[in-house]
Parts: C-alpha cells; structure tokens; sequence
C-alpha cells in the first residue's frame, strides 16, 4: 500500500512556508507604512509635475467616403482597407505635411513627429466609410492636419480616377458626334424618300426606306449608350472620394490625462514603497543576526 503520508506533510510544509511568507510581507509593510505612503506620494506629486511639463494634444477625427470608379457593376476606387492603410505611407503623409507647411523630418519638429504617429485610419465594415483621426497641440493644429490628410487621399483618388473620367468624356462626345450624324443622314433619307413618293418612283424609296431603317436602328444603340455614360459620369460627380462628417475636435485635450498619471504614479508608488520596504526588514534582519 503506498504511503502518501510524506507527500501531504511536504505540501502542508510549502503551504505554511507560503503563509509565513505573506505574513513577513505583510508585517513588513505594516512596520514601514510610512515609508510605503512617502513612496505613493512622492510618485503621485512626480506624476503630476510629469503631467503639466507635457505639451496638451488635441485630436481630430471624421469620417470619409471612398468614391466610385465610372463602371458598372459599382465599383470602389480602392478597398477601404487599402485606403485606410495609404495613410500610413509616407508619400501620403508627405504630402499632407507639404501642404499645411510642416518639414517632412519629424527629428526637426515635434509637430511634424506628432502627425506621423497620430494619424490613424480605420475602415468600416461593409461599408464605403474610413474613420480618420490625427492629433495636433492646438485644436486648429489638429483640425488642420486632419483636412490636409484627407485632402491628400482625395488627391490621389482624383489622380488615379483622372484617365477613367477622361475616357468616359471621350466615348460621350464620340457618342454626341454620331448621334448628330445619324440625325443627320436621317433626315436626308427622310427627305429622298418624300421626293421619291411624289414622283412615283418605286426602287429608289425602297432603298431610302432601308436606310431609314437601319439608321433608327443606329439612333436608338446611340440613345441607349449615351443614356448609360451620362448616368455613369453623373454617379462619378455624385460619388467622389470626400468627408461626410464635420472635422470634430473636442474643448479638452485628449493627452495628457490626469487620472492616467495619477494611476501609473499610484502604482510606481506603491512598488517601489514595497521594494524599500522589503530592503529595509532585509537589512534590519541581517544587523539582527
């Protein structure tokens, strides 16, 4: 039969070994709460100062729309979440900065550093939407460059829709000009077959009548293919890439929180408080022996 009586006497040792182990942590700690609650202070006071040595940040957000390219089915000028993701590049970022008038090395200005590591992208899920939000240390700093990085994407999108848009204008003057041609060659068949019926001559208005036939036919392919590009080029118009929200920028700062430095310094406080008073029973213990 085994004998479990040395297994459950060293588990009780370790358990007593634990609570005596608490218990000297604890006593410590009662012995040197002074010590403890000097800690907490002073980190709490260090936090403060920490606090208002940092320069506010104001942070912007707003939403965008991605527009549409001039083709049927409906299509996206890029996925959302390849348009939230240009935001992280630095030509986009580049640009953005150009425009508002900041140096493009972020070593050399600390807006130009705060820009870089703020602008945040986001986008929706199934929609069309990208959620966008960049920090400055004003609110019109922060308003700004939040209009200067969304103008940067629209940019680009106009860019790349540019050749598309030109297309589409070609294919509908292409389409108004033989429109008017075949209204034209209409209307003089039209005329060749009513000299034709009062002279009673019977082979040539049968070959006006054909024509005629074959020219509605053309007018009508022409009608239906102009009524599918302006509706095309009227839903690029309607659709660009563009905000849809007002640029929101809070009263308050969003960083520096009191009540986040007021935890991390409670914190901090409190170990190094323990750390000493740990050091200080240690030390006591050593002289002791």
């Amino acid at each position: 039969m085994p004998n479990n009586f040395s297994h459950s006497t060293d588990a009780t040792q370790l358990e007593n070994t634990e609570l005596i182990d608490l218990n000297a942590i604890f006593g410590s700690f009662k012995r040197h709460w002074l010590v403890l609650l000097g800690c907490i202070i002073i980190a709490l006071i260090a936090a403060v100062a920490l606090k208002f040595s940092m320069p506010p940040q104001w942070q912007a957000s707003a939403t965008i729309q991605v527009g549409q390219l001039p083709i049927n089915p409906t299509t996206l000028i890029e996925p959302t979440a390849q348009a939230a993701e240009r935001f992280k590049q630095r030509q986009l970022q580049d640009q953005a900065l150009t425009a508002i008038g900041l140096p493009l090395n972020e070593d050399s200005d600390d807006r130009t550093r705060l820009f870089r590591k703020t602008l945040k992208a986001t986008p929706g899920k199934n929609t069309d939407f990208v959620d966008i939000s960049v920090a400055g240390f004003s609110q019109e700093d922060a308003k700004n460059n939040l209009n200067s990085a969304v103008q940067a994407l629209v940019n680009t999108h106009k860019t790349r829709l540019a050749p598309m848009v030109k297309n589409l204008n070609d294919r509908l003057e292409a389409n108004t000009r033989e429109m008017l041609q075949a209204t034209t060659e209409k209307a003089r068949m039209e005329a060749t077959l009513k000299n034709a019926a009062s002279t009673a001559r019977f082979e040539p208005s049968v070959v006006a009548i054909n024509v005629l036939a074959k020219q509605d036919d053309l007018i009508r392919s022409l009608t239906t293919e102009q009524a599918a590009l302006v509706d095309l080029r009227t839903k690029t118009d309607s659709f660009p890439t563009m905000l849809i929200d007002a640029i929101f920028v809070p009263v308050k700062p969003y960083f520096p929180k009191l009540s986040m430095f007021l935890t991390i310094g409670l914190i901090l406080g409190a170990i190094i408080g323990a750390a000493v008073a740990l050091f200080l029973d240690r030390n006591r213990l050593k002289a002791s022996s």
